[in-house]
């Protein structure tokens, strides 16, 4: 079997969530059952992806961060080129590359790799590709991630049909997940706080309000988040009574993987448009997103979502009445 080398190119962590099944489905068709995975920085695929026995090396393509004030590590053309060369000692015998962009057809070219597949949008792309079939840019509403991804993955024969992105824990994160949240009582509703884009976010302060009443409730709350959001949440969730304060974690933590562990062990999350409301899903959780500016996502039965013109015109109300009947 083919030594392959396998391109994403989407920078959240949630698009990487949704590639799972797909890069899982080709390691299966590749040398010792394993794929090398080229991801950007701010996907988090070294850490997701630790310890999956089909992955055998995470290389992160660090070209354009989302912070614009930062310089990638592959920012030129020079470092761009000893990439090839690095890559190019690696001797892949094919390229899987999920998306239309030419530059990474341009360095599976230059890396020596003999076989290169991808989405093949246009003729420049496809000027540096030898492996048909190509395919079509999504016209449909939405997002064009996971279905493009799917019509690529199909179109090549990896998979029959579309795949749910579902994903497994090591079982030692379980356990420790499960110690720090054992004394919380159920149901146990885990908040998404974070967002790549301030208008993605439906505010702490949202967030805070939602909370009391699911404590009022009866039930516990994990917030989760990454580090960014540690402060503001823990200044924000502090101000609730020591009546709940036994109730409520705040979990704003650099491990994706860690996250995820303690995801899998919560009833229910809602959340903004982000890559923990995506794992919740992919962990089996009933997930329950806010879209303000962006259409709910539709390919996974247990991520459920309401939608509004904005962040701002989803209220709170709507929110509790949209869980109240997810419980049933």
């Amino acid at each position: 079997m083919q030594k392959t080398l396998v391109v994403h190119h989407h920078s959240g962590i949630g698009d990487l969530v949704w590639h799972i099944p797909y890069f899982r489905a080709i390691a299966a068709t590749s040398h010792d059952g394993k794929v090398t995975v080229m991801a950007k920085p701010s996907c988090r695929a070294a850490d997701l992806l630790s310890g999956k026995p089909w992955v055998e090396n995470v290389i992160e393509f660090d070209h354009r961060p989302r912070d614009k004030t930062k310089k990638g590590k592959h920012s030129s053309l020079l470092a761009q080129t000893r990439l090839c060369l690095d890559l190019k000692k690696q001797n892949f015998d094919r390229m899987i590359i999920f998306s239309g962009r030419v530059r990474y057809a341009i360095i599976g070219l230059l890396a020596g790799i003999p076989v290169r597949a991808g989405f093949g949008f246009s003729a420049a792309q496809r000027l540096f590709l030898n492996c048909p079939p190509y395919i079509e840019r999504y016209r449909g509403q939405g997002s064009w991630v996971y279905p493009e991804a799917t019509d690529f993955a199909v179109a090549h024969g990896f998979v029959d049909a579309p795949l749910v992105p579902k994903f497994t824990v090591p079982g030692a994160l379980l356990d420790e997940a499960g110690d720090k949240l054992a004394h919380l009582q159920r149901p146990l509703y885990a908040l998404a706080v974070g967002a790549s884009k301030p208008e993605k976010n439906w505010g702490m302060e949202n967030f805070a309000r939602l909370t009391r009443r699911l404590l009022e409730d009866g039930g516990s709350v994990l917030v989760m988040g990454g580090p960014s959001e540690r402060q503001e949440a823990e200044q924000c969730f502090s101000q609730l009574s020591d009546e709940y304060a036994d109730r409520v974690v705040v979990m704003c933590q650099s491990s994706v993987l860690k996250s995820a562990a303690a995801l899998s062990l919560c009833d229910y999350c809602i959340g903004n448009d982000t890559g923990i409301l995506n794992i919740a899903a992919a962990v089996n959780v009933h997930a329950l997103g806010l879209f303000g500016t962006t259409r709910p996502l539709g390919h996974d039965p247990l991520l459920q979502g309401i939608a509004g013109n904005g962040m701002e015109n989803i209220t709170v109300d709507a929110v509790w009445q949209r869980l109240r009947e997810l419980r049933k």
